[in-house]
């Protein structure tokens, strides 16, 4: 219905209380995700309510023009002067809703940008760890070569040890048989030869056994120090306090965390490691919680996730859930009960 004195289809009070629900949900944190499509929609709700405000005041003014009466002409130019007043409030709004959406779209470039690095850090983590696997393979081929050297040595003599036993056997044997005479000199020769070849192979022999084993050593010793590395967290959050506020706290702990604000990007990063621990919020960009859970575990079965978020979970979510989720937080999260409830997590994944 128009407005008598106006002209305008809906009164003042009935176009701004339209925006009041809109910003309140854009200001709602639950409602991630969703901030810009509202923005958006705001500010070209904005738009339309400055042209109507625009169509007022040139009613008004035509108004005026045609007003004989007095009383009534400066009647409608208070209102003329309150329709300016509230379309210079509206365009002011709409120039810092511009400049809101401006910003924000800044932030996700930044973001984005962000995440690029954090995908260009794990490539080049990759990259170091297969240089080091290949590095490992390349010193164990050749310990491997050492090996083989040390152990037909060994065999060598060995074998000349057997020899040895064989004259030391041949002299006592021809002694027993033959008696005592002028060819005892030779028998005893040949025990004595048997004797001094057991002892030389005796003393070569136990060295490149010890060496032998030293190389194997090494060889573990490399094994042990290419596998041994600390617990790797992921956490999952598009709040950069929470995830940057997780990191500090758990790599005090002694874990190696990695921070993403993209479950996209995530994604990639999971399909290329192997991550011990997911710590993930529960609405993030387009995806539900019950999705993320599905993708980490797709992707990386025997990683256990903890879920946090802002409200409390429904009973229907922890049914669905409670199979592949190992634990879950409420907002604001105790530091203490995290870490405790990350560490049984570690300890069960480890015994998987």
């Amino acid at each position: 219905m128009q407005n008598p004195e106006t002209g305008s289809e809906h009164s003042e009070d009935d176009r701004t209380a339209v925006f009041n629900p809109v910003e309140l949900a854009i200001q709602d944190r639950h409602l991630s995700g969703k901030r810009t499509s509202l923005a958006a929609e705001t500010l070209a709700a904005r738009k339309v309510y400055a042209e109507e405000l625009k169509r007022d005041l040139d009613e008004i003014m035509k108004a005026i023009m045609e007003e004989e009466s007095l009383d009534k002409a400066l009647s409608l130019l208070s209102k003329k002067y309150a329709i300016e007043r509230t379309l210079l409030a509206a365009e002011r709004n709409i120039l810092a809703e511009e400049r809101n959406l401006l910003g924000e779209k800044r932030t996700r470039a930044s973001i984005k940008r962000t995440e690029l690095s954090e995908k260009r850090s794990g490539l080049s983590r990759i990259r170091t760890l297969l240089s080091k696997n290949r590095s490992f393979m390349a010193e164990k081929r050749t310990i491997m070569a050492q090996q083989r050297t040390f152990l037909a040595k060994a065999r060598t003599e060995l074998a000349f040890i057997r020899t040895g036993v064989a004259f030391v056997a041949l002299g006592t044997g021809l002694t027993r048989y033959f008696g005592f005479g002028w060819w005892t000199i030779m028998d005893g020769t040949i025990f004595l030869m048997g004797v001094a070849m057991i002892v030389i192979g005796i003393y070569y022999y136990l060295p490149t056994r010890q060496k032998e084993g030293r190389l194997i050593d090494i060889i573990k010793q490399k094994e042990e120090e290419l596998m041994r590395r600390k617990p790797r967290i992921m956490v999952l959050d598009d709040d950069v306090s929470v995830g940057n506020t997780l990191k500090l706290y758990l790599k005090k702990s002694g874990y190696e965390v990695e921070v993403f604000m993209n479950p996209h990007v995530a994604k990639q990063r999971l399909e290329a490691t192997q991550f011990d621990v997911v710590i993930t919020d529960m609405l993030m960009e387009g995806m539900t919680g019950l999705q993320i859970l599905q993708l980490v575990k797709r992707i990386s079965p025997n990683t256990q996730v903890i879920m946090i978020t802002r409200m409390q979970m429904s009973q229907n979510f922890i049914e669905s859930a409670k199979e592949d989720l190992f634990d879950y937080f409420t907002k604001p999260v105790n530091i203490k009960d995290l870490q405790a409830s990350v560490k049984r997590a570690i300890e069960e994944r480890m015994l998987v």
